[in-house]
């Protein structure tokens, strides 16, 4: 299964950034089914990185986005981590049932919500996709 740059533009969660970034730091695999994913599931990981001073801000709108979306269907898991290292890098582990499932939370009313309060808060971000090996 490809993925478009389309469609992680309009499903990811650390994509909300995108257009603050210019399009920075994307790179796409395909997901391969296992036992614990789905035939077509997708697993990624979506970083960002506060802008200096703005590192709490930014974490109110990304706890935000966790309860709400882990009720949408196709969402497996939707994890937010933060660094224990560098309090500004911010990580979302997400797994989901399928590109539909990504493309809906992608245009879901706390993903736009999530995006207009971004703005302003990022300094880098980027989604990386993985295929799972075992």
């Amino acid at each position: 299964m490809a993925i478009t740059r389309r469609e992680v533009l309009a499903g990811s969660a650390a994509l909300a950034a995108w257009p603050l970034l210019g399009g920075t730091a994307l790179a796409a695999a395909d997901a391969t089914p296992e036992s614990s994913m789905p035939e077509g599931g997708i697993l990624l990981v979506a970083e960002l990185t506060a802008k200096e001073g703005k590192e709490e801000e930014m974490k109110k709108v990304l706890v935000a986005m966790v309860a709400p979306t882990r009720k949408e269907e196709g969402c497996l898991c939707y994890n937010l981590h933060q660094s224990k290292k560098n309090p500004a890098q911010f990580m979302f582990y997400e797994q989901w049932a399928g590109k539909e499932a990504l493309n809906k939370h992608g245009q879901s009313p706390h993903m736009k919500k999530m995006q207009a309060g971004l703005k302003g808060l990022v300094d880098k971000g980027g989604v990386t996709f993985y295929d799972l090996l075992g």
